[in-house]
């Protein structure tokens, strides 16, 4: 959506965080709206026990925070580095504001890119509701498809370990790996080199 120039251009702030290192905690207040130019952000939450569950993984040119960074709430969730680095600009409500009126072609864009990942939550939690594991993964494939640019026909390697399809579906891992192996048995996908090609 932006260019590392039209960022520079007016002053955005930038970091430079490395791997495992945290942009923001569940509960924290969000003062700030981050934009992902170069690397990879896992958003996940913990239970009280520690255990992740993944939510999300952000790479190049995607925002972070951004409900609750609207509304002037908390995070829902942690995001932490996951590759060997990253560049992230950072806005706070002034600048937002600012850079948001001196152009409103990219608040429109800005717009569709909150309304397309409140859609595809809808899509999630109605596939954990309503359907049985298999449709579950199904959806998993077709939205990280759409999400890495992907049209729903062309087949490309899905690079997601089964515990991430997991945490992302609401299935035991035990289940993914029972339900792929036999997606793969009924030829809805392929497996190779133990990564799913659908």
């Amino acid at each position: 959506m932006f260019t590392r120039e039209i960022l520079l251009k007016n002053r955005v702030p930038v970091l430079y965080l490395k791997k495992k290192d945290t942009l923001f905690r569940e509960d924290q207040i969000a003062l700030n709206l981050y934009y992902l130019t170069e690397g990879e952000i896992r958003i996940f939450n913990s239970d009280s026990d520690g255990k992740e569950f993944l939510i999300n993984k952000v790479n190049g040119h995607q925002f972070l925070g951004e409900p609750p960074f609207l509304l002037s709430e908390r995070y829902p969730a942690n995001a932490v580095i996951a590759s060997e680095s990253a560049e992230i600009f950072s806005f706070s409500q002034s600048l937002y504001k600012k850079f948001m009126l001196e152009n409103p072609e990219i608040l429109f864009e800005f717009t569709k890119e909150v309304a397309k990942k409140a859609y595809d939550k809808t899509l999630r939690l109605k596939s954990i509701v309503h359907q049985c594991p298999h449709e579950r993964i199904l959806n998993f494939l077709n939205i990280h498809k759409r999400n890495i640019g992907i049209e729903p026909d062309e087949k490309t390697i899905i690079d997601v370990t089964r515990k991430e399809m997991a945490n992302s579906t609401g299935l035991a891992i035990e289940t993914v790996i029972r339900t792929v192996k036999k997606m793969e048995r009924e030829q809805k996908i392929q497996l190779i080199n133990h990564k799913i090609y659908y």
